[in-house]
């Protein structure tokens, strides 16, 4: 989850972003609280896309989630431990051959 912050919040934003799009972050949600966020994705989007040959995938542009405060950003997280829970509990009974 990350808030509104500096030209530093922007930098390491981005890293994590491009992070999960090479796939060395699995399975995390990044969500982009506050109304600074929705300017930036839409730049990507408008830009990165729109360029010959684009400089990134359209699947690049919906990793990170942008909502309007932390109530919402909350939601997403406990949907996302719900799932990951589920998951990894599958995953611990069959390695455990229950």
């Amino acid at each position: 989850m990350v808030a509104p912050g500096g030209i530093g919040t922007v930098l390491e934003t981005m890293m994590i972003w491009q992070l999960l799009q090479v796939g060395h972050l699995e399975q995390t949600p990044l969500i982009l609280v506050g109304k600074m966020w929705p300017g930036l994705i839409g730049w990507a989007r408008g830009y990165m896309l729109s360029v010959e040959p684009p400089l990134a995938n359209p699947e690049d542009i919906k990793i990170p989630q942008c909502v309007e405060n932390a109530d919402e950003a909350i939601m997403i997280l406990r949907r996302h431990h719900c799932q990951w829970s589920k998951e990894n509990s599958t995953l611990q009974s069959s390695s455990t051959g229950g």
